[in-house]
């Protein structure tokens, strides 16, 4: 009797895991902007963008909110933050946080990391929490204020190239390279880069050439002829 009681329950359990699926992440190709059109940027702009870059499905939680007051109940909070989508099901996507905290009154606070906010398929106006996938219901307080975003996979293969356009004095204009990879949480690598007019308006930089129509210390016009090169993963 015993062994086929295990054997139920190893079917319910399957059964509750094949209910939720991993969310898969999105690889972007960003290469902007397109050769050979003339292009306008502002002092400060990204003229040239290009790279490889591994998101998830987002949401970015504006305020904190709780659940639970901590003597009866365990409190539960959310400070604000990017939560990333991890698991879904058929009627709810699953966005888990890492700044999520459990209060109890005998053992005090402490990380929790099996939890966070979940929004109902085909109905943007569903917003709760949950503390276990697959249970999408607690009304946490106040009502959590959330905007979908891009969640960057810090451990996948991420590259990416700008060049900024840093403004004009007298006929020198002047850029800023920047170089992000791996983990975006990381400062990136950056390098100023300058050009004297007078030597011709086509300038380039690791690939890139760009042809410049019209310059001014708050505004480019120009031309791009040839962008960085392909990401090699």
């Amino acid at each position: 009797m015993l062994r086929y009681t295990f054997i139920a329950l190893c079917a319910l359990g399957l059964t509750a895991c094949a209910s939720t699926q991993s969310v898969m992440p999105r690889v972007d190709i960003v290469d902007r902007p397109a050769l050979g059109g003339v292009a306008q940027a502002e002092l400060g702009d990204t003229i040239v963008e290009k790279g490889k870059i591994t998101t998830f499905d987002g949401l970015l939680l504006k305020n904190e909110v709780t659940w639970g007051d901590g003597v009866l109940l365990k409190k539960f909070t959310i400070a604000p933050g990017r939560l990333r989508a991890k698991q879904s099901d058929a009627s709810y996507t699953y966005y888990y946080s890492d700044k999520m905290t459990v209060y109890d009154a005998m053992l005090g606070t402490s990380p929790y990391m099996a939890g966070g906010i979940c929004t109902k398929k085909g109905d943007p106006t569903y917003v709760r929490g949950f503390f276990q996938t697959g249970k999408c219901k607690s009304n946490f307080k106040p009502t959590p204020e959330v905007t979908p975003i891009r969640v960057t996979d810090v451990d996948a293969p991420n590259f990416r190239q700008e060049l900024i356009y840093n403004g004009r004095s007298g006929e020198t204009l002047k850029f800023l390279y920047r170089e992000f990879s791996g983990d975006y949480a990381r400062p990136s690598f950056s390098q100023d880069v300058q050009y004297d007019l007078k030597d011709g308006n086509t300038i380039g930089f690791k690939g890139v050439r760009i042809e410049i129509v019209e310059a001014s210390n708050t505004r480019v016009s120009y031309r791009l002829i040839s962008s960085f090169p392909d990401p090699v993963n």
